[in-house]
């Protein structure tokens, strides 16, 4: 499954919004990425926060934290 998931390359997102990806474009990058990969519902946020990246890696395990999300 691994293999699988790296040769696929999910896009990634850094939460830098002035450059041309931004979070509305990954998002959708997201999307069409399940659309054509079939995962398990419980695999896509481990696949989606894989991609995260810089930035947008702190603000989620800040958010992990806060929200009290040990995933």
């Amino acid at each position: 499954m691994y293999e699988k998931f790296k040769k696929a390359k999910p896009p990634t997102f850094d939460g830098e919004m002035n450059k041309s990806k931004d979070a509305g474009a990954w998002l959708l990058g997201m999307k069409i990425f399940f659309r054509i990969h079939s995962y398990y519902e419980n695999m896509k946020e481990k696949v989606a926060t894989y991609g995260m990246k810089g930035k947008v890696n702190i603000w989620w395990e800040d958010l992990k934290n806060v929200k009290g999300i040990t995933k």
